[in-house]
């Protein structure tokens, strides 16, 4: 129970939260942590928010010469890095004061494993105000996150330091996606070995409604850029008989493109630009004429016809099928 936690925390500008990330750190019953936070030139008030928590000994501030994104910023996070175990925390998201005592408590209970998985909650202002669990009960973790059904997100896990080593961190071709992929390469990794640990939520994912405050289409087409990166590379490293699944990223990525168009947040100029992109993907290019047309009728049916719940699930299963 004294092996030392590396904390990284990739940050830009998260003036409004990033002390009370850092406190939620602090405040750890666990005390041999060291928190890293590498910020990516960020134009807020940042650096003043962070800097008061610098006298305390277990914290790092890393500043970048320029802006190089999140996946950059916590590879030179777990570089610097010396402890046993890796959580990443992102700049404006919390942790239970008894995060890491519970987590410390699971890899004594699993000295085998190398993974281990926990409950996350959401919210908006404080923990609290919203019901929403993420909990780690996926039977099939590798297929669900090749159909993009995801079973975690990146705060959930931690990480034995070897293991994410040999994995070599995060892939920085990514722009959207990042943790999806490691993830994903993780669960391929023959070394594995992943324990989920069902519960209590220890740590929250801050819902910020300022994140809206972006070019819309530029988000979108960063994400079907990274959907079809995943797709091609995932093509080549997971076994033939997964394969299949990646058409339910290819989907997932499609609803949204239709979705935001349908609400008339991007143009329909800018919608084909970004259906052009995925029909014409390699995955979908080379599947049966029939999946081809299931992604024709989403279309149809997700701009004309009336919503019934889980018919979208339905048409994913009908795509990875």
């Amino acid at each position: 129970m004294n092996s030392l936690v590396s904390i990284i925390t990739a940050n830009y500008n998260k003036a409004p939260f990033i002390a009370e990330t850092v406190m939620s750190v602090v405040n750890q019953t666990y005390p041999h942590w060291e928190l890293i936070i590498v910020d990516d030139c960020s134009t807020d008030d940042s650096l003043k928010a962070i800097n008061p928590f610098l006298k305390d000994a277990r914290i790092t501030l890393i500043k970048n010469e320029k802006n190089q994104g999140g996946n950059f910023c916590r590879n030179l996070g777990l570089k610097l890095s010396k402890g046993n175990f890796i959580l990443f925390l992102d700049g404006d998201d919390l942790l239970t004061e008894f995060c890491l005592d519970k987590r410390m408590a699971a890899t004594n209970k699993y000295p085998d494993g190398n993974l281990f998985i926990f409950t996350m909650g959401v919210f908006y202002s404080k923990p609290g105000d919203a019901s929403e669990l993420w909990i780690p009960r996926s039977k099939h973790p590798l297929r669900d996150f090749l159909q993009h059904s995801l079973p975690w997100s990146i705060l959930q896990p931690l990480w034995k330091r070897d293991l994410i080593l040999e994995l070599q961190g995060f892939d920085e071709s990514f722009l959207r996606l990042q943790d999806v992929e490691l993830n994903t390469r993780a669960l391929l990794n023959d070394k594995v070995n992943y324990h989920l640990l069902a519960g209590q939520p220890d740590c929250y994912y801050r819902i910020d409604e300022g994140r809206k405050n972006y070019n819309l289409f530029a988000f979108l087409n960063r994400w079907v850029d990274s959907a079809l990166n995943y797709s091609n590379k995932m093509e080549r490293l997971a076994p033939p008989h997964l394969r299949r699944f990646l058409m339910g990223t290819i989907y997932q990525t499609y609803f949204q493109v239709v979705y935001h168009f349908k609400l008339k947040q991007i143009s329909r100029q800018e919608f084909e630009e970004l259906e052009y992109k995925l029909m014409n993907a390699a995955l979908v290019k080379k599947s049966s004429s029939s999946k081809r047309n299931l992604f024709n009728f989403s279309k149809f049916y997700n701009l004309h016809l009336f919503r019934i719940p889980g018919f979208n699930r339905l048409l994913k299963a009908c795509v990875v099928a």
